[in-house]
């Protein structure tokens, strides 16, 4: 549910489900570089599926993710070491 621009509450169970089937939750969306004057400036999403994970995030067709938490995505490398970084980080989200 949509908070506000920057605010969204999500369902336990959704987090559940990303976190029993992380592959699944991948085939929500397609993720392609963002290339800018040659280099790779983040990851267009496109092909939002309308009841994917992405989709409940409040994430959009053509949506750039530049980065997480500070740390710019601009190679895959870089995007497989922020995901490293992330995963055992806490994150607090509302859950209802």
């Amino acid at each position: 549910k949509k908070i506000d621009d920057s605010n969204y509450e999500i369902d336990r169970s959704l987090v559940e489900q990303v976190l029993a089937n992380p592959m699944q939750f991948s085939k929500g969306a397609r993720v392609v570089p963002s290339v800018k004057n040659g280099k790779t400036a983040g990851f267009k999403l496109y092909a939002i599926r309308p009841n994917s994970a992405f989709a409940k995030l409040g994430l959009s067709n053509g949506d750039t993710l530049t980065s997480v938490n500070n740390m710019e995505l601009t190679s895959a490398d870089k995007a497989l070491e922020v995901y490293t970084k992330v995963k055992p980080m806490t994150i607090t989200y509302s859950i209802r």
